[in-house]
């Protein structure tokens, strides 16, 4: 009768680590499903990091571009009479000034 108690006990704590195991093999296909979901997001933020960074160039390029234009005008107004430049008492405080120039006085 021993045996018999030994045996149930014995089927007991395999039915038990059964469990265990196969509770920890679905843990593992979650954590694998989810390591791979994580892994895609990633690759997808660094693709967008790569394009903003690359359209942030760009936009950079392209403001500098303009402030050269500007300082170019500017350059080349230097060299010819400006009416009124306005109270800012510069080519660029007269382009922004709120009131419109009084070209007869």
């Amino acid at each position: 009768m021993e045996n018999n108690a030994e045996l149930v006990r014995l089927e007991e704590f395999v039915d038990k680590l059964l469990t265990k195991y196969n509770q920890l093999k679905s843990d593992f296909h979650t954590l694998q499903a989810t390591l791979q979901e994580r892994d895609a997001e990633c690759a997808d933020l660094k693709s967008n990091v790569f394009h903003l960074s690359t359209e942030r160039t760009e936009v950079g390029n392209r403001v500098a571009g303009l402030l050269d234009r500007i300082e170019q005008w500017e350059t080349e107004q230097v060299g010819s009479p400006v009416e009124k430049s306005g109270s800012y008492g510069n080519i660029q405080g007269s382009l922004f000034s709120d009131a419109p120039e009084d070209k007869d006085n």
